[in-house]
Parts: C-alpha cells; structure tokens; sequence
C-alpha cells in the first residue's frame, strides 16, 4: 500500500512538472527553437524518472514479497550443503523464499520447530526418534538413508573394547546421535550406561576442540570432519552404518506445519532438491560451495569429503517404503517402542515426489 501511495504521488508530481514546462512555452509565445528543445528535453527527464521510480518499486515489493523460512542444523552435511547451494543460485527466491539456517543442535531444535520458532530441521535422525516416539513432526526428503558418521577416537585408543571408562560425547541425550553410539557400544560388549560416560555436548565445533584438547576421548563425526580428525592423527574405530540402519539426511518439520501450508512446504522442497541436484551434477562449483560452508582451504581433503558424500546421498530425497520401514522398526527396537508404526507415520514424501516429477517433465537443469 505505501510503494502504491508513493508512485501515486510521484506521478502527480510529474504531472504538475508536466503542466508548468506547458505553460511556461505558451507565454513565452513559441520563442526560440532553443527554448522548445529545453522543454523537450525536461519531459523527457521526468518521464525517465517517473521510469526508475516504477522499477525501483517493483523491485522492492517484490523481495517483500518473499516468505521467510528458518531451518534449524546441527552439524555442516548434504541437506545443508544442497540449502546453501539453493539459497545462493537464485532457486529459492525462484520459490519466492528467503532461507535463513540457524545452528541448533538436535532435541532443540525439534522443540523449536514444535513452537512454531523455526520452521524446518535437518537432523533427520533425531526427527526419526521423535516421530517413532509419537511426537508429531514428519521427515518430507531423505537425502541419505545410511548413517555416514564415522566413531572417531584418541591416537592412543586403537579398538572399542579400550573405551571402557572413557568419555564418549553426544549431542543430546536422546538424538540420532546418542542413539548410534549406545548401539554400537551394546554391539561391542559395553553397556552405554554403566562402562562408558556419555557426555552432553553441542555440535561438531564444540565435540571436535574438545577431542583435540583430550576433554573427551571419543565421538562421532560426520564424514567431514572424519577425514580431517584423522588427518590429525585420531583414530577412527568404526562406521555407524556397520551397526545400525538410520537416517542422517533429510528435512523434516511439524505436523502441524504440513496441514497449515503445504503449498509453502512444496516450495522449500522443490528449492531442496534443485539444490541437492547441483550439489549432485556440478562437482566443481559445489566444492566450492561446500569448501565456503565449512571453511576449507585444503583442497585436497575437500575432494576426499565430496567423494564420500556423494556415494552416500539420495539425489531424488526419498527412498523405497521397505527400506524405510525397516529403519522404522530399527529404531523402534532401539527406543523400545511396541506399537506399530508405519512409514506413513513418520514420512511425508508426497512433496518431493511431486517435485521431482514436476522437475522432469519440465527438463530443469542446475
């Protein structure tokens, strides 16, 4: 309503320039050539600017026009890589969104999202515990339906069974991340709650200063920061992917939030997976991309990230029903949850399916 009032008051103002260069050449009585030319000339300028004013207008209601979205992530990986990537080529305001990413480890930001203060997830693992759990949020892309994180250790710790009495740190007492390291400590002959101690920490730049000055003796990390943990010299013991089937990438948000604008949601997934879909077919400006997101110089050690990454990552944002029901019923036998759940429960993949559908038939490329 203001830019409309504005450009009303600019063009009546013109109008009013426009009538006074009138009267002036007509009580001038037609003079001089010269004088003709000025007038001319004035209208032209005020009409140029009349112009600019318009287009200045537009473009301004126009990123008004944007939807704001707050996604929250705990750790630097492919879901946030593929946002970053779709926030900076244009394809999210192509949705008419503007994306803003919070750093906010797991159980917060399920809470967070649940309040309504931010509006999407990225730790599809901890989405997965919680809906299994009954809290209402649903995951609407998986990205990656295999854990990646790697059980990263102290030089001097060369097996698991040597974790016995150490410090293990977690994100959060109840994550994907918790979840994973209690399964493979059972696995390996540890109980999670009397032979280890499970420390409470944030993300992977909160776990990784702690490895480094010994305050903790283990952790798990994703494929990031495994490869340059160990370029450090810590010792990695295991993949998480060797003892328990969970999702690590994906985006996942309120059931709420699916009922009250799924037109909205529609577009942030499209936006996803034109950002994944670059992430997948553009190797050089996507390490790029991912080099500037976790502040990387070392080439080399980027390129061996990337490669791991992408052998892990589901292009499309979904997986097959048997492959999720399986993970489902994993994670129930990990939560000791007996109802029965079914992978409608805990996915809405309606939305990617729909965009990736819509993406093809249109032949859109990054």
């Amino acid at each position: 309503m203001q830019s409309r009032n504005r450009l009303t008051e600019t063009c009546l103002r013109a109008k009013k320039a426009d009538s006074a260069i009138a009267i002036a050449r007509s009580s001038s009585g037609g003079d001089s050539e010269e004088k003709r030319r000025h007038v001319m000339s004035c209208r032209k300028m005020i009409r140029w600017v009349v112009v600019a004013v318009l287009f200045l207008l537009v473009a301004v209601d126009a990123s008004l026009a944007l939807d704001n979205l707050r996604v929250a992530y705990p750790s630097l990986n492919t879901s946030v890589f593929a946002l970053i990537i779709a926030e900076k080529e244009g394809y999210m305001k192509e949705e008419g969104l503007n994306v803003e990413l919070l750093s906010i480890r797991g159980e917060i930001a399920i809470r967070t999202t649940l309040a309504g203060d931010v509006d999407f997830f990225t730790n599809a693992g901890s989405a997965l515990a919680a809906a299994v759990r009954g809290i209402p949020v649903k995951l609407v892309t998986v990205f990656q339906d295999k854990p990646g994180w790697d059980l990263i250790a102290q030089p001097d710790i060369k097996s698991i069974a040597q974790l016995r009495g150490k410090n293990i740190a977690i994100m959060s007492p109840e994550g994907s991340l918790a979840v994973v390291a209690r399964e493979i400590l059972r696995k390996n002959g540890l109980d999670p709650a009397k032979d280890v101690n499970l420390v409470v920490m944030g993300g992977d730049s909160v776990r990784f200063p702690a490895l480094q000055t010994k305050a903790i003796h283990a952790t798990l990390f994703n494929a990031g920061m495994s490869v340059r943990a160990q370029k450090e010299g810590f010792t990695k013991l295991g993949n998480a992917s060797e003892y328990a089937n969970l999702i690590e990438g994906g985006l996942a948000t309120s059931s709420d939030k699916i009922k009250q604008n799924p037109e909205k949601i529609f577009r942030f997934v499209r936006g996803a997976i034109k950002g994944m879909s670059f992430f997948v077919g553009k190797r050089e400006p996507a390490l790029k991309y991912m080099m500037d997101a976790l502040r990387l110089s070392d080439r080399e050690l980027a390129t061996s990230i990337y490669d791991i990454q992408i052998k892990l990552v589901l292009r499309e944002g979904f997986s097959d029903d048997k492959a999720l029901q399986g993970i489902i019923d994993d994670m129930k036998r990990t939560t000791k949850v007996q109802r029965d759940i079914k992978v409608s429960d805990v996915f809405d993949l309606s939305f990617v399916k729909k965009a990736n559908d819509e993406l093809k038939s249109s032949g859109w490329k990054p």
